[in-house]
């Protein structure tokens, strides 16, 4: 009987173990692809390979969205 307990809770102890071990989900931090303060921060890959994402800048050591302002203005020759 003492053989069976132990075992069954051998059994146990190494079960939650191997579950404790399996990976957590955890995101990986995006791959920016970047010069000194300019960089795209890949969003994903489709299918045939293009590439979407976003521009960002850093800003104190941390990347942030850009909003670009975009719109047409006269040029005003002189």
């Amino acid at each position: 009987m003492k053989w069976i307990s132990a075992s069954i809770v051998l059994a146990i102890a190494i079960g939650g173990a191997l579950l404790w071990a399996q990976p957590k989900n955890v995101q990986a931090p995006p791959q920016i692809i970047s010069g000194a303060d300019f960089g795209f921060k890949v969003d994903g890959v489709a299918a045939d390979g293009t590439v979407s994402g976003r521009i960002v800048v850093r800003q104190n050591g941390q990347w942030v969205d850009v909003k670009l302002a975009g719109g047409v203005r006269r040029l005003e020759l002189k």
